[in-house]
């Protein structure tokens, strides 16, 4: 069986939940591809306290969808640093995993951060943002949101888009993977946009090198899933 025929399991990025992915899933559905998006830890509306979560935490919730997912195989798309744990969950159910979807994300070899592929200029803020939270996390201003993620979004969009976010728990940044991209034999593809503010072309093609496989270039910004949920929907169709 073809990954298009497999149970599409959508992992969000930081800030973000299964919110974004609305629009993804309707598209989908519309293919005959059955597709299923879900909270982070700490996330969306899931209640997990920010401040323990863990990069295995993070690990264990994606395998946890996957345990839920039909019988049948599965593929994994992974947006921006939710790029990180797909190797890991990959791995893990070898026996369901048959396509990782690397979409505008971080990739990792063994041993790599998540704040080691964060770009220089953002590091130190980074910390500083999780000492000055309450539970160790991340959150962005308006107008870096708008830079970042919500580039081809009009104004009233991209406010709606910013009410949505939550804080991202920041401790599973801090945690190395111990199943990186070379790790795995799955089979993988790496989608970048072509307008993305937060892993630009450069940043991207290293990633797609890391993960072995050639850049698929897309129309977009970083949030495409939300700006160009059609162009998404055709990639993975």
């Amino acid at each position: 069986m073809t990954a298009t025929h497999a149970t599409t399991i959508l992992v969000h990025g930081g800030c973000h939940g299964a919110w974004c992915w609305q629009e993804v899933v309707a598209g989908l559905a519309l293919r005959d591809v059955n597709a299923h998006a879900f909270d982070m830890p700490g996330c969306g509306d899931d209640e997990t306290p920010r401040a323990g979560i863990t990069l295995a935490d993070q690990v264990a919730a994606v395998i946890a969808q996957v345990d839920a997912a039909p019988p049948g195989p599965v593929r994994l798309v992974g947006h921006s640093i939710a790029g990180w744990l797909l190797p890991s969950v990959a791995r893990a159910r070898s026996d369901r995993v048959v396509e990782m979807v690397f979409l505008a994300a971080a990739v990792l070899d063994r041993g790599k951060r998540g704040i080691d592929v964060t770009p220089l200029d953002r590091r130190a803020s980074y910390f500083e943002m999780a000492a000055a939270s309450h539970d160790n996390s991340l959150m962005v201003t308006f107008d870096a949101a708008r830079d970042r993620f919500f580039g081809h979004l009009d104004q009233a969009r991209a406010r709606w888009a910013y009410a949505q976010l939550t804080p991202q728990p920041f401790e599973p940044y801090l945690g190395a993977v111990s199943i990186g991209v070379a790790d795995v034999d799955t089979p993988r593809r790496y989608l970048a946009a072509d307008d993305d503010r937060t892993f630009p072309m450069g940043v991207a093609n290293g990633f797609a090198a890391t993960a072995g496989v050639p850049l698929e270039i897309l129309p977009g910004d970083h949030c495409l899933m939300l700006s160009a949920p059609s162009v998404v929907v055709d990639a993975l169709t």
